[in-house]
């Protein structure tokens, strides 16, 4: 049967009245909190049962309980708030206007979840800064009224769909249907674009709840190396923020010795994951961990799914030249050529860009590569530090041999497994066209003006120089402008192509505001300054208590504040105002509490920045000076020769 079929039979209702209606006999909030007294129905209990005894097992019951009711709610409440947030975003300059034309869709989730307008009852009133509000307030509203209310049509067509998703996992014909391909734009005013696939809402459902279990089985094998789509321990996830802390500390902690870096970057990684690879590699790690037999069934549907010659260069590039007749997804051809000894059309080969359990594989091929680097390490026998992000790596040795050392195996490995990198480009002279190098070949990282040193290191967004001081990419910085740019635009050009807008310019102006420090330096509360979530600074938050240099920072606020002028001057035929809600109080968005500058506290930079660190004894100046002498000779003899 179908399920988005059944679910819109169930819940026709929905949509046509009822949808304010309050839970009978609730007089205030700390009533919907209570805990109800009456029992769960027997049709949504929170634990499956197995089928029959003969599959009464362990590892049977540990599958299905990330398959039971109470797992498959709250994800589908986290799509719910996620599709309620992609509808505020399109609704935003209708309701400035006064006038919003689209009406309720008939999704699935729309139809499965209590109304929007219901959730505001069941919000928390205190809750931690990191939690989100609406999703504890959906989260809560589905659990209470779910035994309160089991005849409710929403409630009748939730256990519908919970029923059916579960026969859909537990059928041995399980399949999965091939995504949806959308693109995006690598760079502006380009014409390469990145593919990324969405899937059904029954099939995302599925395999967000099937790459938990892959998760939290196999992620004891993984190496402590590995930074990227890790699981929880101890209460807290390791992500690229805790790799840089460590290379900051490696560094900080002796500043004044020579290391060495090698960096390397895999070509369109997850475009070129061979399917054989992953299978075995999956079923190596399946056998460690004792996973359930029906996970390979699912993990097999999910590579038969999807192929990147098939589905995104066969179907999906010539949808892409219609609306852009120079587009094109980049695909390195010619290096898969060399790597399978055929041509890679007729192969099975990539996987889905934005699919749950893409992370999950990307871990499981690279985690081959990681041990074998700590093979290298241990039988050397040296102080090597090896940190990887998903497909980014970085290497630092003490000396230069052993940098190329255990750089050659990494290479060897993944040639091995049949993925293409960039070519590593070796630094003879630190300049501009260093940072255009994806992978670079083992380099000093000294203050020291020699051949082959390098004074920053990148990684993951960070770049850290010699003596600690720290700063972001510059591609991220430029990039968050551009987005305080666009957000101004969107809204200036949206209000500007309407004929009446309700709203006054004090009202648009202050919502504006909102958009721009809410992109930036999230909702600022009380005086504490800290990164917020869902922003900027919380994804620079490691700079917090380190010196930085704030160039970066002060150029944010003052690109949004050159936006809300220049918003300001826009001519516009606003209106008399809409109507203010009672309870809503604007916050004070200027003064420094919500400027990027004010989450981060700098420890030493600008002291850094004007007295860096220079080389001290006699031996180091004199290589200085006959380096920049060398430096000035190549530049001139260079110019001479060129046109």
């Amino acid at each position: 049967m179908n399920i988005a079929a059944t679910i819109l039979k169930l819940g026709t209702a929905l949509l046509g009245g009822g949808s304010g209606s309050r839970v009978p006999g609730a007089r205030c909030r700390r009533h919907f909190l209570a805990e109800p007294s009456s029992p769960a129905p027997a049709s949504s209990g929170y634990i499956l049962s197995p089928i029959n005894s003969a599959t009464n097992s362990p590892h049977y019951c540990m599958f299905n309980e990330y398959f039971s009711d109470e797992r498959i709610i709250n994800q589908i409440c986290k799509e719910r708030v996620n599709l309620a947030g992609h509808r505020h975003d399109r609704q935003y300059i209708g309701r400035l206007a006064g006038h919003v034309t689209e009406n309720a869709p008939l999704h699935t989730y729309y139809q499965i979840m209590p109304p929007r307008r219901t959730w505001s009852a069941f919000r928390p009133r205190y809750r931690p800064d990191s939690s989100n509000p609406d999703l504890l307030a959906l989260k809560n509203a589905v659990r209470i009224l779910r035994q309160q209310q089991p005849e409710t049509h929403w409630v009748v067509a939730l256990n519908q769909y919970i029923r059916e998703i579960r026969e859909r996992v537990l059928n041995p014909d399980f399949t999965i249907t091939p995504p949806t391909i959308t693109w995006l734009l690598k760079k502006r005013g380009g014409h390469e674009y990145r593919a990324l696939c969405k899937f059904s809402p029954d099939d995302n459902l599925i395999l967000c709840l099937f790459a938990q279990y892959l998760r939290d089985e196999v992620d004891g094998q993984f190496s402590e190396a590995s930074y990227a789509f890790r699981a929880p321990r101890n209460g807290r996830t390791k992500t690229h923020h805790d790799a840089f802390t460590e290379i900051y500390n490696l560094k900080h902690n002796s500043p004044n010795c020579n290391l060495y870096v090698a960096e390397c970057d895999i070509r369109g990684f997850f475009d070129t994951v061979d399917h054989g690879v992953a299978l075995q590699r999956f079923q190596e790690a399946a056998l460690q961990s004792n996973l359930d037999p029906r996970a390979e069934l699912i993990f097999q549907a999910y590579l038969d799914c999807y192929s990147f010659p098939v589905n995104v260069l066969a179907q999906a590039e010539p949808r892409l030249r219609r609306s852009d007749s120079k587009g094109f997804f980049k695909w390195p051809e010619t290096e898969l050529a060399k790597l399978h000894h055929t041509d890679p059309h007729g192969l099975r080969i990539g996987v889905p860009q934005g699919g749950a359990v893409s992370g999950i594989i990307a871990n499981l091929i690279m985690d081959a590569v990681d041990k074998r680097v700590e093979e290298e390490k241990a039988r050397l026998g040296v102080e090597i530090h090896y940190y990887r992000y998903c497909d980014d790596m970085i290497l630092i040795t003490p000396t230069l041999k052993q940098c190329q050392q255990v750089f050659d195996v990494y290479l060897k490995k993944l040639t091995e497994l049949k993925l293409a990198f960039h070519h590593p480009e070796r630094t003879v002279v630190y300049e501009r066209s260093h940072w255009e190098n994806k992978s670079k070949a083992p380099y000093c990282w000294s203050g020291q003006h020699w051949f082959g040193c390098v004074p920053w290191v990148q990684f993951v967004g960070y770049q850290i120089r010699y003596d600690g001081l720290v700063r972001p990419r510059k591609e991220s910085v430029a990039k968050q402008n551009l987005k305080l740019v666009e957000t101004t635009n969107e809204m200036k050009f949206g209000l500007a192509e309407l004929e009446g807008v309700r709203a006054t310019r004090s009202q648009a102006l202050s919502s504006l505001k909102a958009r721009l420090v809410a992109k930036g330096v999230g909702r600022v509360k009380g005086g504490e300054a800290k990164p917020l979530p869902m922003c900027w600074a919380s994804g620079y938050r490691s700079m917090h208590h380190k010196p930085f240099v704030d160039h970066a920072l002060r150029s944010f606020d003052q690109t949004r504040q050159k936006q809300i002028f220049r918003f300001a001057r826009t001519v516009i035929a606003f209106g008399q105002g809409n109507r203010p809600r009672s309870h809503a109080t604007r916050m004070n968005l200027g003064g420094y509490r919500s400027s990027y500058h004010s989450q981060f506290n700098n420890q030493g930079g600008l002291n850094l920045i004007q007295h860096p660190w220079r080389p001290a004894n006699l031996k180091d100046r004199v290589k200085s000076w006959w380096f920049e002498q060398w430096k000035r000779w190549f530049m001139k003899a260079d110019t001479k020769s060129g046109p």
